[in-house]
């Protein structure tokens, strides 16, 4: 169950000096009796300069000029029923009275009493720009959200007796910070009429907190640690493929001293020494890059002449990288599997010129050619077509009076990608522990639609 409270207060002085208050208390069933509920408050404030006996612009060249600013903060409890609560099991839990064998319970699990709300605190100033009656807008924004208290699974200790091993606590903090930007075109005065508009978005990510000592947690091909983007790409260093044994021989760090890649032969990836001590071990891994778009960006756009409309949707990320589990897999160097067309050109001694690694039926060293590396790391910016729509509205003159409102149209939508992404589906969504590890998601479809509108 959930219960709310909520109180505004609007105060609007000579439509020059704006000001909102609001309380939420809420409280929810699914935390314990004591802490359930939580004051959730948020203020905004804006000043519309172009009201001002000093604005020294007239109002026909600038209608709007407003900055603003606001904070506020926003509560989440899904976290599942009864996580608070321990729970009697029945076990192997018997002792003996007076020669009488007695069969008892005991809490099974270590919970949580003290599990409260999720907090996301955000902070924004921005600034709004009217010109020409509208005609041209432009808005711009800071904001920076603090995501706390987060929901996160620590170990619990042997020594606890309990059967999990771990429990979620509020246990994690994360930072996220940008700038966004619309500008909007208007022209509605003549006989084609067109609406144009372009955003564009920035994005920095940091983990401030994680877990009770902040130690790093590693999912699959990602690692996330404190003072980094949440679930950033970590491994080796791939630096080309090896020619000839006296290359694997000869091979030395930027120290001068020879590295030893246990089990390499002609064929296999070479990687970096990264730390130094002459042997290629898990201490040469390091961050390879972040799965959490950079920039996001779109362009929409809509033209209107004689009943005739068209209209174009798009969309994008870039400044991300991204690992596709089929594409991995498919380019496994071992094994009797399916695989890609590219292991047709994989390194054999009369075929050096190649970037593929040879292939064998498994691997011979603790080092191998299927390690993870930077070499599964794909660029996956992307501009995406999502949608144009092209239409005729029949002047209602045309039928009588029968019908009214007659529209023909065609749709495409998830028309074209352009990206050298390499996966099926390029704005999957990942995990939030591996943001750009795309786990064979499901493709996008391209749709056609034809249709037609009418009412009675």
């Amino acid at each position: 169950k959930l219960a709310s409270y909520i109180g505004r207060i609007n105060y609007d002085f000579d439509a020059k000096y704006l000001l909102s208050v609001t309380a939420r208390r809420d409280g929810s069933s699914r935390l314990s009796p004591d802490i359930r509920w939580e004051w959730f408050p948020s203020v905004s404030a804006g000043w519309r300069i172009d009201r001002e006996n000093f604005f020294p612009v007239s109002d026909k060249t600038i209608n709007l000029l407003k900055i603003r600013g606001s904070y506020g903060v926003l509560g989440n409890e899904n976290i599942g029923e009864y996580q608070y609560m321990a729970v009697m099991s029945r076990g192997n839990y018997t002792y003996s009275f007076g020669n009488t064998k007695v069969t008892g319970s005991a809490i099974s699990d270590y919970v949580n009493e003290a599990i409260k709300w999720e907090k996301k605190k955000t902070l924004d100033f921005g600034l709004d720009l009217g010109m020409f009656s509208n005609q041209l807008e432009f808005t711009f924004d800071w904001y920076k959200s603090t995501s706390e208290d987060l929901l996160y699974s620590v170990a619990v200790p042997a020594n606890a007796g309990a059967t999990n091993a771990t429990v979620t606590m509020n246990a994690a903090t994360m930072i996220n910070s940008g700038l966004e930007f619309l500008v909007a075109y208007h022209n509605h005065q003549n006989a084609v009429k067109f609406d144009v508009s372009a955003n564009f978005s920035t994005l920095n990510n940091e983990v401030t907190r994680l877990g009770v000592s902040n130690e790093p947690r590693t999912d699959g091909y990602c690692r996330t640690e404190v003072g980094r983007e949440v679930g950033s790409f970590y491994g080796y260093v791939y630096e080309g493929i090896f020619q000839s044994q006296e290359e694997i021989d000869s091979r030395v760090n930027s120290e001068g001293e020879f590295i030893n890649q246990s089990g390499a032969q002609p064929g296999d990836c070479a990687y970096a020494d990264l730390n130094l001590d002459g042997e290629i071990t898990n201490e040469d891994q390091q961050f390879l890059g972040s799965g959490l778009p950079k920039y996001h960006y779109g362009l929409n756009a809509r033209a209107e002449w004689n009943g005739l409309d068209l209209s174009i949707s798009t969309f994008g990320a870039a400044g991300f990288k991204a690992v596709d589990f089929v594409d991995v897999t498919l380019r496994s160097s071992y094994f009797i599997l399916n695989k890609s067309v590219d292991l047709l050109n994989a390194w054999r001694p009369d075929n050096t010129d190649t970037d593929v690694p040879r292939i064998a039926y498994k691997s011979t060293g603790s080092i191998t050619n299927d390690m993870f590396s930077n070499r599964f790391i794909q660029d996956a910016s992307y501009l995406k077509i999502a949608n144009i729509e092209l239409g005729y509205n029949f002047p209602n003159k045309w039928f009588g009076g029968y019908v009214h409102g007659v529209r023909l149209y065609a749709s495409a939508q998830n028309l074209f990608t352009f990206s050298k992404y390499r996966g099926y589906n390029v704005d999957f969504a990942g995990g939030t522990f591996t943001p750009g590890y795309n786990y064979a998601s499901y493709p996008s479809p391209r749709t056609v639609m034809f249709g037609a509108h009418f009412s009675f």
